[in-house]
């Protein structure tokens, strides 16, 4: 579990991992930083909307913590502008690979596929409390 995120954003953060985290995909094109930042908030904010506003109002800082893990694990190749700043496009393979690492090392998954059916509602329920 990230040591940078609250409880309600480690479980917004897991969430995206089993749900929709498989399906991204994007255009090989260079994108600055705060453009993946929003898309990604926005992607996690849809999945986690069915919990309420405390697990949609994490959804930033993951977005932030789960771009910055993606980049350093080569989910994006990186590119330094001539006239300042970097910026970030898709890696397809990179980001397969340590999005599975992801996916592989969280405890949170490990346990919503032991906790059945409810396990993320119940969780949400407890947290946004």
């Amino acid at each position: 579990m990230p040591d940078s995120l609250s409880p309600i954003q480690t479980h917004v953060l897991a969430y995206y991992l089993a749900h929709s985290a498989r399906e991204f995909a994007m255009t090989g094109r260079w994108f600055p930083y705060a453009e993946l930042e929003f898309i990604f908030a926005d992607k996690i904010q849809v999945d986690v909307r069915q919990f309420g506003k405390a697990a949609q109002n994490a959804c930033k800082p993951v977005a932030v913590h789960y771009l910055d893990t993606m980049i350093a694990k080569g989910g994006f190749e990186n590119q330094k502008q001539k006239f300042g700043g970097t910026m970030h496009q898709f890696a397809a393979d990179g980001f397969r690979t340590a999005l599975s690492d992801l996916i592989e090392a969280n405890p949170i998954l490990k346990a919503a596929a032991a906790g059945g059916d409810t396990f993320w509602s119940t969780t949400f329920a407890e947290l946004s409390a």
